[in-house]
């Protein structure tokens, strides 16, 4: 072999060993590399999928929710009336004053009775007058010594003597004033002696065995509110205190010029604590929803446009996607067939999905 021959065979050998160098380098050491990462990735699913999610749960079980708005009204006395007298006349006697306990039947004023007494005896020896002809002249015709026309004629003087008898005893009767039903005297008009008309208020009584709260609602929500429904009313004036009640009754108009309507809701007032005039916040109960669960509203969340909770079920997320349910302010009704009884996860569910492991740190009580 001659030296150029040599040499070529040397260079040739050279070469091929370097791009064998090249291939390597250039395919089997990225391969390799490639290879390891994906052993990695394998190695690190395997051990998120093996990691516990720390959540907190809370405990929780069906109930029955109601649905309530609140209003502010003004108390008022379940019954008032306006007392005066029938005829005019002079005030004799009071015999309440204001703030005074009353009896059905008592007694409450009386005006002077002498020129109404003057004239019932008038009217009196007139209907005797009236009596005594008309027998006479009964009698007479009987025995034929008189005309009918007479008997009839003493007879309707007879009947208009005892129309005017009737009437003077009843202005007598019109002079003394009693209450209607028990109540209070919430004020009085006037002093004994001065003269009154007839129709003149003279005292103002109520009834606070009972009290009514009135409130306004907008026209919005008036069409959830019905006669019968359940109330709860406090008052600043007695604080820690609840009062039932319940609507009474509810206007079919709204208040002139203002876009209200008046609702009455009725409350009972045994110990008379409750005064007309007190201002009363009133919530109403408009709707029960029996049988569901309630939960507060950030424990839910969306996922696809669904609105999704989690419960934890032997060491696991159960992901329950809801359809049933109605957004209460900050609060869910759920009507969706969940468990009786069971765990919600309350914190932590924003990451989680089905299935995945999880270890509870901590229950919470704020749902």
């Amino acid at each position: 072999m001659t030296q150029n021959q040599t040499c070529i065979k040397y260079s040739r050998l050279c070469g091929g060993r370097f791009v064998l160098r090249c291939f390597i380098f250039s395919v089997i050491i990225p391969l390799l590399a490639f290879f390891m990462s994906c052993s990695g990735k394998v190695e690190n699913q395997k051990t998120e999928k093996t990691k516990k999610i720390r959540v907190r749960t809370a405990g929780y079980e069906k109930t029955d929710y109601e649905f309530k708005m609140d209003f502010s009204g003004e108390v008022k006395a379940w019954k008032i009336v306006n007392m005066s007298f029938n005829v005019p006349g002079k005030t004799d006697r009071f015999y309440f004053d204001e703030g005074y306990r009353i009896k059905k039947g008592d007694l409450l004023a009386k005006l002077e009775q002498d020129d109404y007494r003057v004239l019932r005896d008038q009217v009196y020896a007139q209907w005797e007058k009236a009596r005594r002809d008309y027998e006479r002249n009964n009698r007479l015709f009987e025995e034929g010594s008189v005309r009918e026309q007479i008997v009839q004629d003493s007879h309707t003087a007879l009947k208009a003597a005892k129309a005017a008898l009737d009437a003077a005893e009843l202005s007598m009767k019109h002079c003394l004033l009693y209450a209607p039903f028990n109540g209070h005297v919430a004020y009085r008009f006037g002093e004994e002696k001065e003269m009154v008309a007839g129709g003149q208020t003279v005292f103002t009584i109520m009834d606070l065995s009972r009290i009514v709260i009135e409130v306004g609602v907008p026209e919005k929500r008036i069409s959830r509110i019905m006669k019968g429904q359940r109330a709860s009313v406090t008052f600043e004036a007695v604080p820690g205190k609840i009062f039932l009640g319940r609507v009474s009754q509810v206007a079919v108009s709204s208040l002139p010029d203002i876009r209200l309507f008046k609702v009455e809701v009725t409350v009972q007032n045994t110990d008379l604590i409750i005064k007309p005039g007190m201002t009363a916040l009133t919530t109403i109960s408009t709707n029960t929803l029996n049988d569901v669960c309630v939960f507060s509203l950030d424990i839910t969340v969306l996922r696809n446009g669904s609105r999704v909770l989690f419960l934890a079920l032997d060491g696991r997320a159960k992901k329950v996607i809801l359809k049933d349910y109605i957004i209460s302010g900050d609060k869910i009704i759920v009507r969706d067939p969940l468990p009786e009884k069971g765990q919600i996860i309350t914190s932590g569910q924003d990451i989680l999905f089905d299935g995945i492991q999880i270890s509870v740190i901590e229950e919470d009580n704020s749902i």
